[in-house]
């Protein structure tokens, strides 16, 4: 799989692309990159607490989706479990082109979940490759990235919901332009690499990096470069939102009401959230977790058993069925950080 934009390279063979229906400038959801979302749930509309402007200008521009565009029916309103899980999915193409509607025939290549303890404290983001093979309802075992494929956003969120055994609170889109908006509002961002590598004229060294927004988007995104692939590419992104976080939390920017006016501003239209992540729940959401920082948001990746071969042919990441059940115990019962503590090493 390659890193290119054409809608073939979302797929390792022509068997196993699904038949997709010819719609008219139908773009493709591909090379999610949504690490940029944790940071708006945390702080940055956090701040509308005190500066209200913030809160509307988000609700104002942001793109709302109805419970049926999300979850294919009403959402419930009375969850049992403890925490808040919180889908995050993106894309490379304007989701403004992207029919919400009815996005069977694309795939999701990068999958995360949030998860946001009672108590406020450290939070956990666990990373889900996107080759898993896992069981999709009615569609038998395939890649956890298939079942945007198959069944649209629906079948997506309750497939990911089954992974993890419990509920999705809520699910929040991206497209890449407005990774690049925020990062540009803030006047860069630096990041350390734990290695150098040389992608698009671009020089990146091992250390620290104040990138762009062009310059961090290549930075999440290359893979080629480096001997594990997409492994590096996920720690890369780590690292990115890492920089992100210290940046917006900083006090030349919390000091500074029209830079986070316009942060707000200019990123909100790139973001398509259910219409529970209005501006009034995530900033009651961003003080109740207002002693977290940085170094308090863990990363981790869904547990696995190494990479195989499908009886069909596909290249697909087996998962650990054992480890996935503590996982998902930890999910239910609101005790991920003591999950990610002890987790085995072969975790990113």
């Amino acid at each position: 799989m390659t890193d290119n934009s054409s809608f073939d390279d979302l797929f390792d063979s022509q068997d196993e692309r699904p038949q997709r229906p010819r719609r008219k400038k139908k773009k493709v959801w591909r090379k999610v990159l949504v690490v940029i979302l944790v940071i708006v749930i945390l702080g940055v509309l956090g701040v509308g607490l005190y500066l209200w402007n913030v809160g509307r200008s988000y609700d104002n521009n942001a793109n709302k989706l109805t419970d049926e565009q999300v979850f294919g029916t009403k959402r419930a309103d009375d969850k049992e479990d403890g925490g808040t899980n919180i889908l995050l999915l993106g894309s490379d193409e304007p989701m403004d082109q992207v029919d919400v509607n009815d996005s069977r025939g694309l795939r999701s290549d990068t999958i995360m979940v949030m998860h946001l303890p009672e108590n406020g404290s450290k939070v956990q983001v666990m990373s889900i490759p996107r080759d898993s093979w896992v069981d999709i309802e009615g569609h038998g075992k395939a890649k956890i990235n298939s079942a945007l494929s198959y069944g649209g956003l629906p079948l997506a969120v309750s497939t990911v919901s089954d992974f993890i055994g419990t509920d999705l609170d809520h699910v929040a889109i991206i497209d890449f332009e407005g990774f690049k908006a925020l990062t540009d509002s803030l006047g860069g961002v630096s990041v350390n690499s734990e290695q150098s590598f040389e992608k698009n004229g671009y020089t990146f060294t091992r250390g620290e990096n104040v990138l762009d927004g062009d310059e961090a988007l290549t930075f999440v995104r290359e893979r080629k470069s480096f001997k594990d692939g997409d492994f590096q590419r996920a720690r890369n992104q780590q690292a990115f939102i890492r920089g992100l976080t210290s940046e917006i939390i900083s006090a030349d920017t919390l000091s500074n009401p029209k830079k986070i006016q316009d942060m707000v501003k200019n990123f909100a239209p790139y973001m398509y959230v259910d219409s529970g992540l209005d501006a009034q729940y995530i900033s009651a959401t961003a003080f109740g977790m207002r002693d977290v920082r940085p170094g308090d948001i863990e990363f981790f990746t869904s547990p696995t058993a190494g990479v195989g071969t499908s009886s069909d042919g596909q290249s697909i990441v087996n998962v650990d069925e054992e480890e996935l059940k503590k996982v998902q115990d930890a999910y239910k019962n609101d005790t991920l950080e003591d999950y990610v503590q002890n987790a085995p090493e072969s975790h990113l």
